[in-house]
C-alpha cells in the first residue's frame, strides 16, 4: 500500500479519475515540493516499474510522464464535476507556472485540445462569444504561453476580471519566455496589463509570488518592458496602506546621536551567502561603507552566512515563515525607532520583500543598486547606485543616478572556486561554445543569432547551454524550442553544476557567447577567470550596457563588443573560425590575469558618495 501523501503518477491519475480532486491537488503540491528539492530528478522513479521499463531512454520516459500529468490535469479542469473553492483556486494559481512548464515539456508544448473544449462551452442564452466566469477561471489555468490558440483577453476580462488579470500576470511573469509565439504573446499581454492592472482596486493578489514574478521577469522581454511596474507599484502601495504600512515622516530631524557617531544605513539584502552573485558584486562596497555609516542588515537567516554577517556592523534576522507584510512592518518599526539616514537595497526585484520596500519610505535617502539591473519606476527610490561606464542611456531609469566611478564597485572572486582549473587538451575538429545563462535570459532573437552562427561558422560549432536556475521540465522545454532553431546535434543542454565543475567546464570550452539583450555580469567574470574569450552585445539598457563596459575594463578587443545583431553574429563567426586568434587571446588573458581588473578599485567611494548625498539633502 502506498504511503499517504507520497506522490506517484498512478495514484495522482487515480484520484482525478475517481473525482477526488482535493487529494489530487494535495499530491500535486507534494510533487512540486519534491521537484524544488530535486530539480533534475528521474521522473521514472514516480511511475510504476513496468511503465518505467517500457522506454528506451530517460528522455522518452520523462516526456511520457509529462504527457500523462498534463492529460490528468486537463481532464480535471474540463470535468463539469470539478467545482471551484477558494482552496482549489489558490492551489492551482500557485502551481500554474509548473503546470505550464510540464505542458511545455510535452511534444505539443501546450494543452490546446482541452482549451478548445472549454472555449466550445458558451452560455446557452447569451452571445456566442460570451464566456462564463467559471470557464474563464478554468482557462486561466490551462491556457499557457505556448498555446497556438489566440485567446481574446478582453473576452476573458468581460467574463471575470480577476481571471483575466491572473492569466496576464502569469504569462507576463513566466521565467522562460520560450518560443517566438510565446514571447510575442507575453509582450502583448504586458502592454495590456500596463493599462489594466490598476483597475484591480483591491489588495495585491493572494499569490504574491505571481506579482513578484511579473516584476522580476518583465525585464527579460523586449518592447516597453518596465512600464507595467507602475501598476504593480500602485497595487503594492494600496496593499501596504490597507495594513497601515504607510510612509514614515522622515522630514523631521532625527534625535541627536552620540558625538562622532556614524549615521545609520539600513541594508535589506535578498541573499548574502558566500558565493552568491550579490556577495560577489556588492560586499566590498558594503564593507567599506562602514567607514562612513553604521550598517545594519536585515536578511532571512537561511539567506546569509557567517561570512556575510561579518560585512555589516549588525545583522537582524527576518523571522522564518513570516509573510511579506509582517517583514515590512518589522523593518518599518525598526526605522521608526532607530531613525536610519539611508535605506540601501543591493537589488530590487529578486524577492517580494524588496518590491514592497521600494514602495514605502523608511529613511530620508533611499538607494537601490543593480544586483537586478533594472529601474524600479518607484518614486520612493531616490537614487540608483551604478558605475559610470555601466549606465547606458540615463533615460532608461526613473530614478536619479548615483554615478560611481567605473572602479567604484570592485567585485570579489567567488569563494566557491579554490583554484583556476586547468584546460584538458582534447583533439577535435569543431569549436565548443559556452552559453552560461539562466533560461530567463534566453529568447528567440538570441536563438536566431545562434542559428546564423551555426550556419556560417567553419569549422562546425557545438553550442553548450549551461542553464542554471532550471529543472527537468525547463530543460525539456528549452530542448523543444532550440530544436526549432538549431540543427540536430549542434547543441547540448546542461543543467545546474556545482561551481567548481562549472568553472572546469568553461575552461574546456573554446569561446563563449553572452546572451542578449539581458547580459551576463557574473558569467563574464567566470569566463575571464578561466581565460575564455567571448562575444557580447551592448545597448542602451543598463543590463545590456554592462557587458560592453566589462569587456572594455578588461581591455578586450573592441570588435568583440557588438552594437547590432549582425555585428554580433559576424564577431562570433570570426572567433569561432580562428583558432590561433582564440588561443592567443586565451594565453594573454591568463598571463595578464585580466579578471583581476574587476576586483581592483575604490570600494570606499560608495559610502563617501552616499554620505555626501545625505549631507547635501540635510543642507
Amino acid at each position: 500500500m502506498e504511503t499517504s501523501g507520497v506522490f506517484s503518477l498512478e495514484r495522482f491519475e487515480s484520484c482525478i479519475n475517481g473525482e477526488d480532486f482535493d487529494e489530487a491537488l494535495a499530491l500535486f503540491g507534494k510533487f512540486s515540493e519534491r521537484l524544488a528539492r530535486f530539480p533534475y530528478m528521474n521522473l521514472a522513479d514516480l511511475m510504476s516499474h513496468g511503465d518505467a521499463r517500457a522506454f528506451a531512454n530517460r528522455s522518452e520516459s520523462d516526456e511520457h510522464f509529462a504527457s500523462r500529468v498534463c492529460h490528468a490535469l486537463g481532464s480535471m479542469l474540463v470535468n463539469p464535476q470539478f467545482t471551484w473553492t477558494d482552496v482549489r483556486l489558490q492551489s492551482l494559481q500557485a502551481q500554474r507556472s509548473l503546470i505550464w512548464s510540464i505542458a511545455a515539456a510535452t511534444s505539443p508544448g501546450h494543452t490546446d485540445h482541452f482549451v478548445r473544449e472549454l472555449l466550445a462551452r458558451r452560455q446557452s442564452n447569451a452571445d456566442a462569444s460570451t464566456l462564463s466566469a467559471d470557464t474563464a477561471r478554468r482557462l486561466s489555468i490551462l491556457y499557457s504561453p505556448e498555446s497556438r490558440i489566440d485567446l481574446d483577453i478582453a473576452q476573458l476580462w468581460n467574463a471575470d476580471r480577476a481571471s483575466a488579470l491572473s492569466l496576464a500576470i502569469g504569462i507576463g511573469g513566466e521565467q522562460f519566455g520560450g518560443s517566438a509565439v510565446a514571447c510575442a504573446r507575453r509582450i502583448r499581454l504586458l502592454d495590456w496589463l500596463t493599462g489594466s492592472i490598476d483597475k484591480l482596486n483591491e489588495s495585491p493578489p493572494l499569490d504574491l509570488t505571481s506579482l513578484w514574478a511579473l516584476y522580476m521577469h518583465c525585464t527579460y522581454t523586449e518592447g516597453n518592458r518596465h512600464a507595467v511596474k507602475q501598476g504593480i507599484n500602485g497595487l503594492v502601495r494600496l496593499g501596504l496602506a490597507n495594513f497601515g504600512l504607510t510612509d514614515l515622516d522622515t522630514t523631521k530631524p532625527p534625535p541627536e546621536r552620540e558625538r562622532n557617531a556614524r549615521p545609520l544605513m539600513l541594508v535589506v539584502a535578498e541573499s548574502f551567502n558566500s558565493g552568491h552573485s550579490i556577495v560577489r558584486t556588492h560586499s566590498a562596497t558594503l564593507a567599506a561603507a562602514r567607514r562612513c555609516f553604521e550598517t545594519v542588515a536585515f536578511c532571512a537567516p537561511r539567506s546569509i552566512d557567517d561570512a556575510g554577517r561579518r560585512v555589516f556592523d549588525r545583522t537582524i534576522d527576518l523571522p522564518e515563515g513570516a509573510n511579506v507584510l509582517d517583514q515590512v512592518r518589522l523593518i518599518r518599526d525598526f526605522a521608526q525607532t532607530e531613525h536610519p539616514s539611508v535605506l540601501y537595497m543591493p537589488s530590487v526585484g529578486m524577492s517580494v520583500l524588496t518590491i514592497f520596500l521600494s514602495n514605502i519610505r523608511v529613511a530620508p535617502l533611499q538607494i537601490a543598486a543593480l544586483g537586478h539591473p533594472a529601474t524600479t519606476h518607484s518614486d520612493r527610490i531616490d537614487y540608483v547606485s551604478v558605475e559610470d561606464d555601466y549606465v547606458g542611456d540615463p533615460a532608461c531609469f526613473s530614478e536619479k543616478l548615483m554615478r560611481l566611478p567605473k572602479d567604484g564597485q570592485p567585485y570579489i572572486a567567488s569563494s566557491l572556486l579554490s583554484a583556476v582549473p586547468a584546460r584538458t587538451p582534447v583533439g577535435k575538429n569543431h569549436t565548443d561554445i559556452a552559453i552560461a545563462a539562466t533560461p530567463m535570459k534566453l529568447n528567440p532573437s538570441f536563438f536566431t543569432a545562434c542559428r546564423a552562427i551555426v550556419q556560417r561558422a567553419e569549422p562546425q560549432v557545438h553550442l553548450h547551454f549551461i542553464a542554471s536556475g532550471s529543472n527537468v521540465f525547463t530543460l525539456m522545454h528549452l530542448n523543444r524550442v532550440l530544436s526549432e532553431y538549431l540543427p540536430s546535434g549542434s547543441f547540448t543542454i546542461h543543467g545546474f553544476l556545482p561551481y567548481e565543475e562549472y568553472a572546469e567546464q568553461l575552461a574546456n570550452m573554446d569561446m563563449f557567447l553572452s546572451p542578449f539583450p539581458f547580459g551576463n555580469t557574473n558569467g563574464i567574470v567566470d569566463a575571464f577567470t578561466v581565460g575564455l574569450p567571448g562575444i557580447c552585445k551592448t545597448g542602451p539598457e543598463v543590463f545590456e550596457h554592462i557587458d560592453g563596459a566589462m569587456f572594455a575594463r578588461a581591455s578586450m578587443p573592441e570588435w568583440m563588443v557588438a552594437t547590432t545583431v549582425d555585428d554580433y553574429v559576424e564577431a562570433a563567426v570570426r572567433l569561432a573560425n580562428n583558432r590561433d586568434e582564440r588561443e592567443a587571446l586565451r594565453a594573454w588573458m591568463l598571463e595578464t590575469k585580466v579578471v583581476q581588473r574587476f576586483f581592483e578599485g575604490r570600494p570606499e567611494v560608495f559610502g563617501e558618495m552616499a554620505l555626501a548625498l545625505l549631507e547635501q539633502r540635510d543642507a
